[in-house]
Order: structure tokens, then sequence, then C-alpha cells
């Protein structure tokens, strides 16, 4: 008898003993779980505020820029047509030596960028800040042709390429 008594008491102090363990792995769980929601916290917080304030300010890249200036003239008049969006991603591929997929990628993020920009002036005054006198010379040149396809721009469109260009004049 004494020794059931004795197993009995062995099997209980087992028993106790990985009860607590267990109890101690869920605390580390729960430490643990916490820590990863207030990094996340930190990071959605991060995002959120990046993504509040003015999209081209997120545009540090030459390239961009220049593909974010081109898509604003194309998006001034309206939404982007398919000429429009296939001579956009030509001319990508060609004056960025870009592969289909990334002047595809570079044409969604261009969009993003300046999918809310209501002021064409501030738009290309900012992403010009980026390109040095050659490329801005470029990116004028090409300007012209976005706003030509389709239909002839607008008089307010021409009229912020021309302060553009004027402002390109030494």
């Amino acid at each position: 008898m004494a020794i059931l008594g004795i197993i009995a008491a062995l099997i209980g102090a087992v028993s106790f003993a990985l009860w607590r363990l267990n109890a101690a792995a869920d605390a580390v769980r729960n430490l643990t779980g916490a820590a990863e929601d207030a990094h996340g916290l930190w990071r959605r917080w991060s995002w959120r505020r990046r993504l509040a304030g003015d999209r081209l300010e997120l545009i540090k890249d030459p390239r961009e820029a220049a593909a974010g200036m081109l898509v604003a003239v194309a998006q001034a008049d309206g939404a982007l047509t398919q000429a429009e969006q296939n001579a956009l991603v030509a001319e990508f591929k060609t004056s960025f030596e870009m592969s289909e997929p990334q002047a595809q990628e570079l044409l969604a993020h261009a969009r993003w960028s300046t999918g809310e920009v209501r002021d064409l002036d501030r738009c290309l005054f900012k992403l010009g800040l980026l390109l040095d006198v050659e490329q801005k010379n470029d990116v004028a040149r090409l300007m012209q042709l976005i706003a030509a396809i389709g239909s002839p721009p607008s008089p307010a469109i021409r009229a912020s390429l021309d302060k553009y260009g004027r402002s390109l004049k030494p």
C-alpha cells in the first residue's frame, strides 16, 4: 500500500509540475503576443502617419519623380486611357531601360502617388526638384507628347506645361 501512495504522490507531483510549466508557457506566449501587438501597433501607426501626409513626399527616386510627372499630366484631364497607359509603359521601357513588368509596376506606383493630385503646377514643381536639368528637359518634352495623346490638352494643362517649360529657361 505504501508503494501505491508513493506512486500516487509522484504522479501528483509530476502533474503539478507539468501544470505549472504549462501555465508558465502560457504566460510567456501572452507576453510575446503583447510585445508583437505593440510592435505591430507601432508599425501601423508609422505607416498611417506616412500615408496620411502628401504621397508625393514619399517619392525619392528621380525615375519615380519623372514617371509621376508624366502620369500626373496624363491624369489631369480624367482617368488614364488605354492609349496613354500603353504610351507611358513604352516610354518607361525605353527611357528607363525596364522590362515590361517593371514598367507596369512603375506605372501603378506613379498612378497611386499622383492619384490625389489636384494642383498640377504644384505636382510638377515638387517632383521636378528631384531631377537634374537634363532630366527636366527630357521630361518636359515627354509631358508634351503624353498630353497630346488622344486629344489636344485642355487650356489648364497647356498652361501648366507652359509654366513648367518657362521655369526651365535660365
